[in-house]
C-alpha cells in the first residue's frame, strides 16, 4: 500500500476539461467529448483546406489520400514562443563567438607550447611531460573519443585541426599535477589533492580519526556513490520494516495496487505541475487524455506504458511528500528540507518497485517511451539520494537515446521529435554534472550534438502548460540551462588542454583565456530574458522584472493559517494545496477566464480532506485552474512584495512560489555561480602554491573565484528546503563541502596571501560576514543530507572536525 494517502490533498473536478480528462466513460453514460489535442504543425494542404491534420511523416493521411505532395513549414513562434526563440538565436550566436575563441585558443596554446619547449624549466625535468594534454577517454561503450569525445575518425568535424588529443569531458590524472604547471582540474575530490590543501587537511587528521584524509583524491567517487558505508546504499525492496515486497501480478485492474481514478489524477496533476517542470520529458495532454484513461479501462500491464504511470505516480507522490510530509529529522528546532518518508522507505518506494518491476520486460525496446522510462527512474532516483542508481539510470537513458537515433533517424523529424530532444538535453546535462564532478565515463550522447536541435517544444499542449510557463518561464529555464551547460563544456575542454604555468605568468596565456570564459559567461547571463536575469552581487534578489512579472501573487509569502505538522515549533512549511479556511481566497493563476477560485470549509482539517478509504484517498473536487502549489492568501492578506527571493535566514518563516519556481530560479542560478567558480579556481591554486609570483590579474582571479563561492541560492531557504526536487543534490554536496575547506583556509587567516586578497579584493568588510553566513548555509545543507545522501556521511565528520561542531547534529 502507497502512502500517498497520508497527505491529504485535492483532486481534480469531475467536469475540468483541457489537460485534466473524465474517467472513461462506462456503459450507459454520455460524458462530454474532450476537445482533441491542438495539431503541433499542420501540413500546407490541410492548412489550405482548413482541416485538422494528423501530421503523420512524410505523408499525412489526406494528402496520402488525394495523392498530393505533402510540405509542412518550419515551425513559426507563437507570442509566448518569442522569449525561447530569442535565446536559441542568441546560442547560435555564442557558438561563432566560440569558434573564434577556439581559434585563438589554439594559437595560445602553440606560443605555450613553443616557449615552454625552447625555455624549458631548470627545476623539473619532467616538463615536457606535463605539458602533454591528458590522455585520450574511454567512453563507458569502450571507445576511445578525443577532444571533444568523439570517434578519432570523425573527429575533424569537431575540431579545430592541430589540437592536442584529450577532451574537455576527460579528467587529468592526479599526477599531472606539478609544483610548476598546474593542470586543471573540476573534481572536488581532486581539488582536495592539492598540497596545500592536503597540508591543511593533515592538521585537521588528528580531530576526524575516523576518515583517512589522504585517500579523498582517489576515493571521492566511491564516497559520493556510498561505496565506504557499511551497507550498500541501495533502494529498498521491502516496503517497511518486517515486511516483504508485494510479489503481486504483474498484469491486474488498478484497484489491485490501490490506486483509482482520482487518485491518479493527483499523483499525475502533483508530478507535472513541479517535478515536470524542471525535467519536462513527458506531454502531459498525451499522459493525461491517453494513458490514463487506457490505464482505466484496461487495468496494468507489463507494457512501457503502465512502467511510465507509476513512474509519474511515485513522483508524484515525492512532490506531494515534500510540501506535506513530515521532515525526516530536525536541528536545533530546524526542520530538514528533505520531507515525506525516511531513509529506509523514501515517498513512492512501493509505486516505484511496481515500475521496476516491469521495466525489464522492456529493455531491448528501442522507442521514445524507453528513454522516458529510464529519466524518469533516474529522477525518482536523485529524489530519494541514491546516487549509484541516479547514475546508472541516466547512463540507460543516455544509450537508450542514442540507439533510437542510430536506428531510427527519422524520429528527428518525427512528431515526438520536440519530446525525444528535451530527453537529449537532460541526459547531456545530467552527464555533464557526473563527469566534471566524479569523472564518470561518458557515454557517447556528446557526439549527436550536432544533429539534435535544442527543444522548440512544439508539440501539443494544455492550457495548464500554458500557466504554468506564464508563472515560471519553465521552457526558458530549460533553453538557458542547455546554453549554460555548452559554455561550461567549453570552458572545461579549452582548461583541461592548457596547463597553467604559475611560476612564469607572462609566458601563460591560461589568465587571458580565463578572461575570455568569464565575459562569455557574463555575456550569457545578459542574454537571459528579462524574468530570468538578476543582479551579480545579489543572488538572492528576484528577477530584474519581477514588479512587471505576471503581477505580485507568485512572489507572496504563505499566509494560511494553518500548518502541517513538524517536529519543533518553527512555522511549517507551505502544504502542497493551501488547507480550505472560511472564507479563504486562493490565488489562481493566469488561467482564461479565471482570476480567483474560492473556496471555503467549516474546519482546520475538513473531514472530506482526510477521508481515506480502503481503495485509496477520496477527495472533494476543486477547480484545477489551481496549481498543485499555491499560495493560500485570506483576503486580509493582500500579497507584499518581498525584498529577497531567497533569504540565508534559515529559521524565518518560508516564501513557498508555485510550481516549484523557486528551485528553478535557484538551480539556474547555482550553475552561474558553479561556472564562475569553477573557472577561476586556477588562480586559487598559484595564490596556495606560489604565491610570490601572484600578478595583479592572479590576485583578481582568485579573489572572483572567492566571490563566486557564497550563497548560492540552492542553499538558501525556500529552496534548500525542498531538497527532493534538486537535480543531481550530491553534486551540490561534493561542491558544498569543497567550497567550506576553502573558506576555512581564508577565515582562519592561515595563508597571508588570501587573507590580503580578502581584505583588499572581495569587497572589503561586507565579505566576511557574507563567507560566514555561507558557511553556515553549506554546513546546514550537508548535515540536512548525511542521514540520507551518502557523500554528505563523509563529508559531515570532516566539516564537524574541520569547524569544531558537535558530530551528532
Amino acid at each position: 500500500m502507497s502512502d500517498f494517502a497520508a497527505y491529504p490533498v485535492q483532486t481534480s473536478s469531475p467536469a475540468s476539461s483541457n489537460g485534466t480528462v473524465l474517467p472513461p466513460s462506462l456503459p450507459g453514460t454520455s460524458p462530454r467529448k474532450e476537445r482533441g489535442a491542438i495539431a503541433a504543425q499542420a501540413c500546407d494542404t490541410c492548412r489550405a483546406r482548413k482541416q485538422k491534420c494528423d501530421e503523420q511523416r512524410p505523408k499525412c493521411g489526406t494528402c496520402q489520400r488525394f495523392n498530393v505532395e505533402c510540405h509542412y513549414r518550419e515551425p513559426q513562434p507563437t507570442k509566448k514562443d518569442k522569449t525561447l526563440v530569442e535565446i536559441l538565436d542568441r546560442l547560435k550566436v555564442l557558438d561563432v563567438l566560440n569558434v573564434l575563441e577556439n581559434k585563438i585558443d589554439h594559437l595560445s596554446w602553440r606560443m605555450d607550447h613553443l616557449v615552454a619547449t625552447c625555455h624549458p624549466n631548470t627545476n623539473s625535468t619532467t616538463t615536457a611531460t606535463h605539458l602533454a594534454p591528458p590522455p585520450p577517454l574511454t567512453t563507458s561503450t569502450g571507445h576511445t573519443v578525443d577532444i571533444h569525445g568523439v570517434h578519432p575518425t570523425v573527429a575533424h568535424h569537431h575540431s579545430p585541426e592541430g589540437l592536442p588529443n584529450g577532451g574537455p569531458h576527460a579528467l587529468p590524472n592526479i599526477a599531472s599535477l606539478t609544483e610548476d604547471h598546474y593542470q586543471y582540474v573540476s573534481a572536488v575530490h581532486q581539488m582536495l589533492a592539492w598540497p596545500a590543501i592536503q597540508g591543511h587537511l593533515a592538521t585537521i587528521q588528528p580531530k576526524c580519526p575516523t576518515r583517512n584524509l589522504k585517500s579523498v583524491a582517489t576515493d571521492g567517487p566511491a564516497m559520493a556513490l556510498g561505496a565506504h558505508l557499511p551497507m550498500d546504499h541501495t533502494i529498498p525492496i521491502s516496503v517497511q520494516a518486517g515486511e516483504n515486497y508485494n510479489h503481486g501480478p504483474v498484469s491486474a485492474p488498478i484497484s489491485a495496487f490501490g490506486l483509482d481514478w482520482d487518485i491518479m489524477q493527483t499523483l499525475s496533476k502533483a508530478y507535472f505541475d513541479t517535478i515536470s517542470l524542471l525535467h519536462p520529458i513527458l506531454d502531459r495532454h498525451t499522459f493525461l487524455t491517453q494513458t490514463l484513461p487506457t490505464l482505466f479501462k484496461n487495468g496494468i500491464d507489463h507494457r512501457l506504458q503502465s512502467t511510465i504511470a507509476f513512474l509519474v505516480f511515485a513522483l508524484g507522490e515525492v512532490a506531494l511528500g515534500n510540501y506535506r510530509g513530515a521532515p525526516i529529522n530536525a536541528h536545533g528546532g530546524r526542520p530538514s528540507g528533505m520531507r515525506g518518508g525516511s531513509k529506509s522507505h523514501p515517498p513512492g518506494i512501493t509505486l516505484f518497485n511496481e515500475a521496476r518491476k516491469r521495466l525489464g520486460f522492456s529493455v531491448a525496446e528501442t522507442s521514445l517511451e524507453m528513454v522516458q522510462a529510464y529519466t524518469l527512474a533516474s529522477t525518482y532516483c536523485a529524489t530519494c539520494s541514491y546516487p549509484m542508481g541516479f547514475w546508472k539510470m541516466i547512463r540507460e537513458a543516455s544509450l537508450a537515446c542514442q540507439s533510437l537515433i542510430m536506428i531510427n533517424p527519422g524520429v528527428l523529424s518525427s512528431p515526438q521529435a520536440d519530446l525525444l530532444r528535451r530527453a537529449f538535453w537532460h541526459c547531456a546535462v545530467m552527464e555533464t554534472c557526473l563527469n566534471l564532478e566524479l569523472g564518470f565515463p561518458l557515454t557517447g550522447l556528446e557526439k549527436m550534438e550536432n544533429v539534435v536541435s535544442l527543444p522548440d517544444f512544439s508539440t501539443s499542449f494544455t492550457d495548464y502548460d500554458y500557466v504554468s510557463n506564464q508563472e515560471t518561464q519553465y521552457q526558458e529555464h530549460f533553453a538557458s540551462q542547455i546554453a549554460l551547460r555548452r559554455l561550461l563544456v567549453e570552458f572545461h575542454g579549452t582548461l583541461s588542454r592548457s596547463p597553467y604555468n604559475t611560476t612564469a605568468p607572462s609566458t601563460s596565456s591560461t589568465p587571458n583565456r580565463i578572461r575570455h570564459m568569464a565575459t562569455d559567461l557574463e555575456r550569457w547571463r545578459s542574454y537571459l530574458p528579462s524574468n530570468l536575469q538578476w543582479q551579480e552581487d545579489t543572488p538572492g534578489a528576484f528577477p530584474s522584472s519581477a514588479t512587471a512579472y505576471n503581477g505580485a501573487s507568485i512572489y507572496s509569502p504563505i499566509t494560511t493559517a494553518t500548518a502541517t505538522t513538524t517536529t519543533n515549533s518553527t512555522p511549517a512549511v507551505s502544504p502542497i494545496l493551501p488547507t480550505p479556511q472560511a472564507g479563504t481566497t486562493f490565488m489562481s493563476s493566469v488561467s482564461p477566464g479565471v482570476s480567483r477560485v474560492s473556496m471555503t470549509g467549516s474546519g482546520v482539517m475538513p473531514q472530506a480532506l482526510a477521508n481515506v478509504t480502503a481503495s485509496g484517498l477520496r477527495s472533494p473536487p476543486m477547480s484545477h485552474q489551481q496549481p498543485i502549489l499555491n499560495s493560500g492568501l485570506g483576503p486580509q492578506h493582500q500579497p507584499v512584495p518581498q525584498p529577497q527571493m531567497f533569504t540565508a535566514d534559515l529559521d524565518a518563516p518560508p516564501i513557498r512560489y508555485p510550481y516549484a519556481h523557486d528551485v528553478q530560479v535557484a538551480l539556474l542560478r547555482s550553475r552561474y555561480y558553479y561556472a564562475k567558480y569553477l573557472i577561476h579556481r586556477p588562480f586559487l591554486y598559484k595564490a596556495l602554491h606560489h604565491p610570490d609570483a601572484m600578478m595583479q590579474e592572479d590576485a583578481i582571479g582568485a579573489a572572483e573565484c572567492l566571490k563566486a563561492s557564497l550563497k548560492w541560492p540552492i542553499a538558501m531557504s525556500p529552496s534548500s528546503l525542498q531538497k527532493r526536487f534538486v537535480p543531481c543534490p550530491f553534486f551540490f554536496t561534493q561542491n558544498f563541502f569543497g567550497i567550506l575547506v576553502l573558506l576555512h583556509l581564508v577565515l582562519s587567516d592561515k595563508v597571508p596571501i588570501l587573507t590580503k586578497i580578502k581584505d583588499t579584493l572581495c569587497g572589503g568588510e561586507r565579505f566576511e560576514p557574507e563567507a560566514k553566513k555561507t558557511v553556515e548555509l553549506y554546513v546546514d545543507w550537508i548535515r540536512d543530507l548525511k542521514d540520507v545522501e551518502p557523500s554528505a556521511v563523509w563529508d559531515w565528520d570532516v566539516v564537524c572536525a574541520m569547524y569544531g561542531l558537535e558530530g551528532n547534529g
